[in-house]
């Protein structure tokens, strides 16, 4: 494994020292690999929402008639 010393500012090393705390690891390199993690997992998608219900009855009712004029 090779190590590698990166500048921060002191307010990153703060907040980093604190996230260490709460996720309760031992080390930075932890740390960032639980942060690298959770920045690279996709964000939730709504596929499969309504489950096997027919194209028809998902827009039946989103389109409200009565506010036409």
């Amino acid at each position: 494994m090779t190590t590698t010393t990166i500048q921060l500012d002191t307010d990153i090393v703060d907040n980093l020292k604190g996230l260490r705390e709460q996720y309760k690891v031992h080390s930075y390199n932890e740390l960032l690999k639980i942060i690298i993690k959770k920045a690279r997992k996709p964000e939730k998608s709504m596929w499969g929402y309504y489950g096997k219900m027919s194209m028809k009855e998902i827009l039946d009712g989103l389109r409200d008639e009565t506010d036409r004029y």
